[in-house]
């Protein structure tokens, strides 16, 4: 492997420019440890700067245990790690800026993080241990003639969190014609760090062949998550679930992102300003607990030049509470059409909703694009 250096940029609509730049050196002074330096900016004002160190397992174990006992330690690894090959450290660091606009402030994490991970003997399951020290803080901004929100004031503004986290994924045949997918993590962060909690995800995906029509084979779609976070004492805006958007766990298909979830309204500058305007804007406060349902079925479309697009119809459900012990939050429902156009290993999606449930604060959006992972062919 050689050294190799790439760079990109892109400028959207509104003239706002993004890019990335990543500098890898395999080998780094003659080592296994090959070093990683990128430096990424989006157009929603995030940036990321981080340093990465690699090496495989059985190599560290060498380097620290010596000549007899790396040995001696790295074989038994080695056997039970994936084939060919062993586990693999990853030790980064990192400063990130994030503006949460739905949130009302901007998040800025400087993080060091020492990642283990590996596979199975058969290469169906892949897991990962990170420990974690992260410096975090937030910026409140508000909003042009606006002051956060009451309760965005009252969060704490700068955390240290320490954190162990274990995260697994399994990939598995469902019957003779599908595929299932299951991803489960579980961290936990307590001292030296300020912030203590107990956070669990686990989301599955499934995918199979229900039958044929006359445009081609007619498959089946169902992605399901939850997460549940425990803290212990008031919890952070940063370690909170969110719901809203076209992918990912919190995805609600037909909401904004963040834009189906508790909201508190931001304080006006002037006191002579009308109070309860349809219009004032909100600050999205996140939640403890969060469950999500997403089911499909799509068709090829076969009249069109592009290989591999489908047409699909969905429905979408999701549920956002405060805490795990609150009650009375809405369940949110849409249900819409689409179409997705091959795009690597997955899926672009470009999709209506209609929302069918939804909560007087929410914030929708109708047309989205949304990334999706492909789990039949």
């Amino acid at each position: 492997m050689r050294r190799q250096f790439t760079i990109g940029a892109n400028v959207d609509r509104e003239g706002r420019l993004c890019g990335d730049v990543k500098v890898v050196q395999p080998g780094l002074l003659g080592s296994p440890v090959d070093a990683t330096a990128s430096m990424t900016t989006t157009p929603s004002s995030a940036r990321e700067f981080a340093l990465r160190l690699t090496s495989p397992v059985s190599a560290v174990l060498s380097a620290f245990a010596g000549p007899f006992g790396g040995a001696v330690l790295a074989g038994p690894f080695s056997r039970r790690s994936a084939l060919p090959g062993d586990g693999q450290v990853d030790l980064q660091f990192s400063r990130k800026t994030r503006e949460e606009a739905a949130c009302g402030y901007s998040s800025i994490c400087t993080q060091g993080l020492l990642q283990l991970s590996g596979q199975s003997l058969t290469q169906m399951s892949t897991w990962r241990l990170d420990a974690d020290w992260s410096l975090r803080d937030l910026d409140i901004s508000g909003g042009p003639g606006r002051y956060p929100s009451m309760q965005l004031q009252m969060e704490k503004l700068r955390s240290l969190k320490t954190s162990l986290k274990y995260s697994a994924t399994h990939l598995a045949e469902l019957f003779d014609a599908g595929l299932l997918n299951a991803k489960a993590a579980l961290e936990l962060a307590g001292p030296p760090g300020d912030v203590s909690f107990l956070r669990g995800e686990l989301v599955v995906k499934a995918g199979m062949l229900l039958g044929s029509t006359t445009l081609g084979p007619l498959n089946g779609h169902v992605s399901m998550g939850c997460g549940l976070l425990l803290p212990a004492g008031r919890s952070c805006p940063q370690d909170r679930f969110h719901l809203g958007g076209a992918s990912g766990l919190s995805a609600l298909k037909g909401f904004a992102e963040h834009g189906a979830e508790p909201r508190s309204g931001r304080c006006a500058q002037r006191s002579e300003e009308p109070k309860d305007r349809p219009s004032e804007p909100t600050d999205a406060r996140g939640g403890e607990a969060v469950a999500s349902l997403f089911a499909a079925v799509s068709t090829p479309m076969t009249f069109l030049s592009i290989e591999g697009t489908q047409l699909m119809a969905f429905v979408n459900g999701g549920l956002l509470r405060r805490s795990w012990r609150s009650r009375g939050e809405a369940v949110r429902v849409s249900v819409g059409l689409g179409v997705a156009f091959p795009l690597g290993p997955g899926s672009l999606e470009l999709t209506f909703a209609q929302p069918l449930r939804q909560s007087p604060n929410d914030v929708l959006q109708r047309w989205q694009l949304g990334l999706r992972l492909h789990l039949v062919e």
